[in-house]
């Protein structure tokens, strides 16, 4: 079994690494986007990944080969921390998954900005801000006794109903045909860089579903994540504690070659290194990042994918404050730029 979780997880994350990279599937990019440009191909690719896992995540629950376990609903520590989490993705110049692929391409500041996020990660769960952490997340909200979801969200006003499984089919099927809907609508996109957005969040997406069929052979009852796996290996790095490596650590040490394949193969793989000023800015950032997805309980990829699409309201949550803390700092820093110089 232990063979079976480092195979599958490198190949899986060699592939994820592989497409982040070609279609520069960066959600702090999608983001901004959404209130600051007109291009908004990257949340297609979100969107498109999101369709793909909300059924068949579901299906496989319906099928009893995953269980997922859904992230609770903590109201203040998912506002501070998805909100903090936003405005260190701004500074750091991607989120997390973008930040260790733009780093496997050569890019010295994401590779600084990796190493602040590790290290605000642990000021979070093992050092000074631990109990900060510990009391944020005792205020979390609950429906009949279970994490908060579409799902069961109508037991918040009848405390008898149970969400069957066709009740969630039916919630399912409106939230994706409602994304279908926005998808078919979507113009030709002017910039064709490296993959289509509709190649990507396929890729993406079924890399997603594969991660739930996998974890779910050791038992992990989740699908895709960053923060889990990043701190995991930092631990082992650093204290040789092996107790967190799971299906989630090979498969993020699989994305840093693939997405280095990937580079290479596009002409991309070169050193750049930023000026001092802006390496300090994206250390900044990574630390930000650290400490607010370690305290909102995931990051782009285990909220803003692995957690919406289990419907988690947690995870919508969280992922709406980090859309907030990334056009609040996108604004100040182009307000910044926009200022007349002395």
């Amino acid at each position: 079994m232990l063979l079976i979780s480092i195979v599958s997880g490198l190949v899986s994350g060699f592939v994820g690494g592989y497409a982040l990279q070609r279609g520069g599937f960066c959600m702090h990019s999608a983001f901004r986007s959404i209130a600051f440009e007109k291009e908004h191909s990257i949340v297609r690719s979100w969107l498109l990944v999101l369709a793909i896992n909300i059924p068949a995540v579901l299906l496989l629950e319906q099928a009893g080969v995953v269980f997922p376990a859904r992230a609770p609903l903590t109201v203040v520590a998912g506002l501070i921390g998805g909100l903090v989490f936003g405005l260190g993705m701004v500074l750091a110049g991607g989120c997390v998954s973008g930040t260790y692929y733009r780093a496997s391409k050569g890019m010295t500041g994401s590779l600084v900005a990796l190493t602040g996020f590790v290290a605000g990660g642990l000021m979070v769960t093992r050092g000074v801000l631990q109990p900060v952490r510990s009391g944020l997340m005792r205020a979390e909200l609950s429906i009949a006794g279970e994490e908060a979801s579409l799902y069961n969200l109508p037991a918040a006003f009848n405390p008898g109903f149970f969400p069957g499984f066709g009740f969630r089919w039916l919630v399912a099927g409106f939230v994706v045909a409602a994304i279908v809907w926005f998808l078919l609508r979507a113009p030709k996109s002017r910039f064709a860089v490296g993959w289509s957005w509709w190649q990507t969040g396929v890729v993406v997406g079924l890399v997603a579903v594969a991660a739930w069929y996998f974890s779910a052979l050791e038992y992990r009852d989740y699908g895709l994540s960053i923060v889990q796996p990043t701190n995991a290996l930092a631990g082992w790095m650093f204290s040789r504690e092996s107790g967190g490596i799971n299906w989630a650590s090979w498969f993020l040490l699989g994305l840093i070659p693939g997405a280095t394949v990937a580079a290479w193969r596009a002409g991309d793989l070169s050193l750049r290194v930023p000026s001092a000023g802006r390496l300090v800015q994206n250390l900044g950032g990574g630390i930000l990042m650290g400490w607010g997805a370690n305290l909102a309980g995931g990051c782009n990829i285990g909220h803003g994918i692995t957690g919406v699409s289990l419907l988690s309201l947690g995870s919508v949550w969280a992922t709406a404050a980090t859309i907030g803390g990334v056009w609040l700092m996108t604004a100040i820093v182009y307000r910044a730029a926009a200022r007349p110089q002395p």
